[in-house]
């Protein structure tokens, strides 16, 4: 699977401690509005606990915000008059779909965390399939991984495009929980598929070391 990870490097400052002993708790949440007709841009809402609310046109396959495109601050009393404004300024005609299904309900998605990744998995519950897998925050002093869950998918409306809403959170001194977006081109017959042992069941499947990923 293509994937993207689709940075929000404007809202991603650094913070100064106030004090030594002063942990200072960062958090920012994203989320797609919307997808121009031809899936190739949407318009992202951001929420950063110390920088406040902006939206943001971005580019689907590049990862990147849009060429001249720029951050549209606002405040929450005046956020239906700029979703609208914008909407119609960007031509984002498809609002997409937000689930954790496919089209059909036949399959399910899930994420699991495995080693230095986040694997994002499906099940048609009767298999179990590997669709992508995201890298999971550093800390560069501790090395600690970022603890990562998958908090819910964007498609546009026609199931070609998934955009993965992934939410990292490091813990310690500077604690931040930040949310990131995946972009997949979603086609049925890329997953990983890995058929359990019939003869193995339940944990003992999982302590034989069948679990695919």
């Amino acid at each position: 699977m293509n994937v993207k990870n689709l940075t929000i490097s404007a809202l991603l400052a650094t913070i100064a401690f106030a004090s030594p002993g002063f942990a200072t708790e960062k958090k920012i949440t994203i989320s797609v509005v919307g997808f121009t007709a031809d899936g190739k841009q949407m318009l992202v809402d951001m929420n950063d606990s110390n920088y406040g609310r902006g939206l943001r046109l971005y580019d689907v396959e590049t990862g990147r915000p849009a060429k001249k495109s720029r951050l549209i601050e606002y405040e929450r009393s005046a956020k239906v008059p700029t979703f609208k404004r914008y909407k119609r300024r960007y031509k984002i005609k498809d609002p997409g779909m937000e689930s954790m299904k496919s089209a059909d309900k036949k399959m399910a998605f899930f994420a699991v965390e495995k080693g230095e990744r986040l694997v994002i998995a499906v099940t048609d519950y009767q298999r179990l399939g590997k669709v992508t897998d995201v890298e999971l925050r550093q800390d560069k002093e501790t090395e600690k991984r970022a603890e990562g869950r998958l908090k819910t998918i964007m498609w546009t409306t026609d199931r070609k495009t998934m955009v993965l809403v992934i939410s990292q959170k490091m813990k310690g001194q500077f604690t931040s929980e930040i949310d990131t977006l995946h972009y997949v081109q979603f086609k049925k017959d890329r997953i990983s598929w890995v058929q359990a042992d019939p003869d193995l069941a339940g944990a003992e499947q999982r302590k034989k070391g069948w679990w695919p990923f």
